[in-house]
Order: structure tokens, then sequence, then C-alpha cells
């Protein structure tokens, strides 16, 4: 019944913010005044309202074999790199059993190795936890938890709250309103359309019911 109820009153927000466009929610932006991370593409932050904020978790679905997580290193060099503030220290926690994340690549993109650390946790909320509500980490990548519970969801959104930290949790599926995270204030799909060269990115919780496509050579 809770998740329902959450799901209507999305769906309300949505409704209102597309007949009243000058109404603001509590989930339209510029109603969100926390500090906010950005990726520094301009069509992508106006899309989210100036960015990401660092004041709980915000839920991708990044298929692998999509490509979304190339328009999420954007957000990665501006973090570590202080290209719209000062740097601030990332942690990124893969939880993937085939393949980890190869650093000099990420570098040569961009990202800072001063202020970025990887790192590896099939459960990160119980291996890595005392790392994960340390306040030196306000932006937190989860990838793709192999057993991510909702009372962990709440427990460390309600850290991130606390810290005002961002933490990102992907995952490896394309996210839906039928089943959703009630803890993530944002959820988002985002992924490559390899035919056309466009990144899509499309709403499924916190903002109205939308969607953005990207060119490839916005992101390189």
């Amino acid at each position: 019944m809770l998740q329902t109820d959450i799901t209507d009153i999305d769906q309300i927000r949505a409704d209102l913010s597309r007949k009243f466009p000058g109404l603001m929610t509590s989930d339209s932006p510029g109603w969100d005044q926390s500090p906010k991370l950005g990726s520094c593409i301009r069509e992508i932050d106006d899309f989210l309202g100036g960015g990401l904020p660092f004041n709980g978790i915000t839920e991708f679905g990044m298929p692998l074999g999509k490509e979304g997580r190339t328009v999420l290193l954007k957000f990665l060099v501006n973090a570590t790199r202080g290209l719209q503030a000062k740097p601030i220290w990332t942690l990124w926690v893969s939880s993937h059993q085939d393949f980890s994340v190869f650093p000099p690549a990420w570098f040569a993109k961009g990202v800072s190795p001063s202020r970025m650390i990887f790192s590896s946790a099939a459960f990160p909320a119980q291996e890595l936890k005392r790392a994960i509500i340390n306040p030196l980490f306000k932006l937190i990548v989860l990838d793709s938890p192999q057993r991510f519970t909702r009372e962990d969801c709440f427990f460390i959104n309600s850290q991130a709250r606390f810290n005002q930290q961002l933490v990102i949790l992907l995952r490896n599926f394309f996210l839906s309103n039928k089943c959703g995270n009630v803890w993530a204030k944002l959820r988002f799909n985002c992924w490559k359309q390899h035919a056309r060269g466009k990144f899509i990115i499309k709403t499924v919780k916190g903002l109205p019911r939308r969607q953005i496509v990207v060119d490839e050579e916005s992101l390189s």
C-alpha cells in the first residue's frame, strides 16, 4: 500500500507540473535548494534542475552493454576536478563478479586520481559500511550491489541526508515504477542508442515524466 501511494503521489506531481508549469512541488526543479552536482553538460543539468542533490540516494538503471556509465563519468570529472566547486572525495564501489573498473581509463577521461578511490564489495552496505557513512566521501557510487535491501537503502539514505552526501546507486537493469525504491529521491534510466549515437536519460521518479536525448559528441 505504501509503494502504491508513493507512486500515485509522483504521478500527481508530474501531472500538475505539466498542466501548471509555474507550480513548484516538493520534487520540482528549483524547489530543492540542496547543493547539487552537475555534469557540466548544459542540457543534462537543465534536465535535472541543476544536477544531482547532495542529500540522499539517486538511482540509475544502467544495463551493462548500454554504455550509460559514460554519462555518469561527466559527474565524476566535475566532482574530482572541482569544475563547478571545490574538488570532493569520491568513492566508487563495484560489485561486479566478471569484471572491474580499469582506473587508468577513467583518469584518461578526466577523473582526478587525487580525489578518487576505487573499491569492490559484493555487499557494500555491510562490508564497507564505515567507509560509506564517512562524511569524507561526499560522492559515493554503488555499482550494481548483489544485495541491497530496503533496510540498507533506508540506512544509507538517512546517513547521506545527515552528511550531505550524494549516493548514486547503479542497477544493471532498467528501473520501473511498478517496483520502486521508496528511499531513492530520484530514479532514472540511462542508455545509449548505438544505431543513432544518442544517449537517453528518462525519468522514473522524482521529476516530471520525460526524457532527454544527448548527442554522443557532447560527452566526448
